[in-house]
C-alpha cells in the first residue's frame, strides 16, 4: 500500500470518527439540555415524557452512532498508527476517554436511567427520587464535558496535515 493510499485511509477514518463523535455530542447536548433537566425537575410526575406509547426513547440513536464511533476509532488507530505520531497520541487519549465514558455509562448511567425512568407515575413529587435524578443530571454534565474534550481533540487531530516521510 502506497503512502498516499495510507494517508487517504488515515484521513477518511479520522474524519468519520470526528463526524460520528460530533453527532454523538449533538445528541448528548440535546438530551442534557432538553430531556434530563425536565426529567429531574419533579419526578415521578416529570417522568411522563419517558413513559407510555409516545415516550422519548433515544436508544436507537445511541445504538447506531456509538458503535460506529468505536469502529471508526479502531480504524483510525490502525491507519494513523505509523503515519502520524501526533495523531496516534491524540487518538490514544480519545480511546481512553471513550473507554471511561463507556464504563461510566454501563456501570452508572444506564442502570440509573432505568431506575429513574421506571419509577411509577404519580402526580406528586418524590424528594428522594428528585435528589437522585438531580445527581444523575449533574454527573451527565461532567460526561458531556468529556464529550466536548473528545471533540476538541479530534478536531485538532483531523486538522493536522500528514506529510510524506520522503
Amino acid at each position: 500500500m502506497t503512502f498516499t493510499t495510507r494517508r487517504k485511509l488515515a484521513n477518511i477514518t479520522l474524519f468519520m470518527l470526528t463526524l460520528t463523535s460530533l453527532i454523538l455530542l449533538g445528541g448528548g447536548n440535546y438530551e442534557t439540555l432538553n430531556i434530563t433537566r425536565v426529567i429531574a425537575s419533579d419526578p415521578p410526575r416529570s417522568l411522563a415524557m419517558l413513559q407510555g406509547p409516545y415516550r422519548f426513547f433515544p436508544v436507537p440513536f445511541w445504538a447506531l452512532f456509538h458503535p460506529l464511533s468505536i469502529l471508526f476509532l479502531i480504524l483510525s488507530l490502525i491507519f494513523n498508527w505509523n503515519i502520524s505520531l501526533y495523531r496516534r497520541k491524540l487518538l490514544l487519549i480519545v480511546a481512553g476517554a471513550m473507554l471511561l465514558l463507556t464504563l461510566a455509562t454501563q456501570l452508572y448511567f444506564a442502570p440509573e436511567t432505568g431506575v429513574i425512568a421506571n419509577a411509577p407515575y404519580s402526580d406528586t413529587v418524590d424528594e428522594v427520587l428528585k435528589s437522585r435524578a438531580q445527581r444523575w443530571v449533574n454527573l451527565n454534565y461532567i460526561r458531556l464535558a468529556v464529550d466536548y474534550g473528545i471533540a476538541v481533540i479530534l478536531l485538532l487531530a483531523v486538522n493536522r496535515n500528514i506529510v510524506s516521510p520522503e
